[in-house]
């Protein structure tokens, strides 16, 4: 993601529209069940959001953890039951945007402080009274917030994917009405369009179903049994892989006339198909992982995806787990873009 400059003229931009609720349960049921909305975030008894646009959430708050933070919502000096948010990629942003607010003619309501559910946040109001929040919110919904507003139009728009998606462990992605997965669906035909020697076009994608996908984990931990793992690494993989979101198999088959060289140019067509395939999932709000393991190995593996022995010259690319992204992990690159190109024109 780029360097966020701060300017000292405040930017127009509302992040987070949020309703104080007495009934959480109730006003999902109403936004949810009743309105058709998706929630990108549920958290019983305490909080709903809701994705209006890539920039803007509805967040639906416990009354009672409202009044905590912002103040009472009844009584002669009570505030409205909503907030509007302003939301900064950083923490030293808050305090210099609630400065820039008293000067403008507002006022401080609440200094900025550390937040129980993470973030650093603090309130100011206008001058006709409306409290307005401004946050800085480390979670995943407040990262893709700042990555959205941020992010260029056009063709930079694309170098900001490539360069924002991380691979999430199985274990922490997450299922959910917020997860569309007719998405991944739409993502095989981006997959399809990844650059291929001679139109091979050679590979194939599976998507399991939750008893085939359980029956793979199992697999995979008889396979790992087999070959003398321990029993608590066994386990950990089976469930992982068992109660991951959604999984699809990626196979690269190639052509029995085919020689070495082709062979490894329809491997390579098949990662690009599979890079393409991620980073459609990634603008669209789906974290993956990349995977490859043995479990190819076990003699019920390919009749799992429907053939009756394993088929001539195909092997498997990938295993894509996706979900949700319970967190965003940290950027891990340990060359530089000057350490891995050698530059003749220079």
């Amino acid at each position: 993601m780029k360097a966020w400059a701060y300017n000292p003229v405040v930017e127009a931009r509302l992040n987070f529209i949020t309703l104080a609720v007495r009934d959480l349960s109730a006003a999902r049921t109403f936004y949810v069940d009743g309105l058709g909305w998706q929630p990108a975030l549920w958290v019983p008894n305490e909080v709903l959001f809701i994705r209006l646009s890539p920039t803007l959430c509805l967040s639906l708050w416990n009354a009672a953890e409202f009044e905590t933070e912002v103040g009472p919502l009844s009584g002669p000096d009570g505030l409205a039951p909503f907030a509007l948010a302003h939301n900064v990629p950083h923490e030293a942003e808050v305090d210099a945007v609630l400065a820039d607010a008293v000067r403008a003619g507002g006022t401080l309501f609440k200094s900025a402080v550390k937040r129980e559910w993470g973030g650093y946040s603090g309130y100011f109001r206008d001058t006709e009274g409306f409290v307005w929040e401004v946050a800085h919110n480390p979670g995943p919904i407040g990262v893709e917030l700042m990555a959205a507003t941020a992010a260029p139009a056009g063709g930079e728009a694309a170098v900001e994917v490539i360069r924002s998606r991380r691979s999430v462990a199985q274990g922490r992605l997450l299922a959910g009405p917020g997860l569309d997965h007719a998405e991944v669906v739409r993502a095989v035909e981006s997959a399809r369009w990844a650059p291929n020697h001679k139109r091979t076009e050679p590979w194939r994608f599976y998507r399991l179903d939750g008893a085939r996908q359980r029956r793979l984990a199992d697999l995979w931990a008889e396979q790992l049994e087999r070959t003398g793992s321990k029993p608590e690494r066994v386990e950990a993989k089976r469930t992982q892989w068992a109660s991951a979101p959604g999984v699809v198999v990626v196979t690269c088959t190639s052509s029995a006339t085919a020689d070495e060289k082709t062979r490894l140019e329809d491997y390579a067509a098949t990662a690009c198909a599979v890079q393409n395939f991620c980073l459609h999932l990634w603008a669209k709000g789906i974290a993956t992982k990349w995977s490859t393991a043995a479990v190819e190995e076990h003699e019920e593996f390919w009749r799992l995806l429907g053939h009756d022995h394993e088929p001539a010259d195909t092997r498997v690319v990938a295993f894509v787990f996706y979900g949700l992204a319970a967190e965003l992990p940290k950027a891990h690159r340990r060359l530089a873009a000057q350490d891995v190109l050698v530059d003749y024109r220079a």
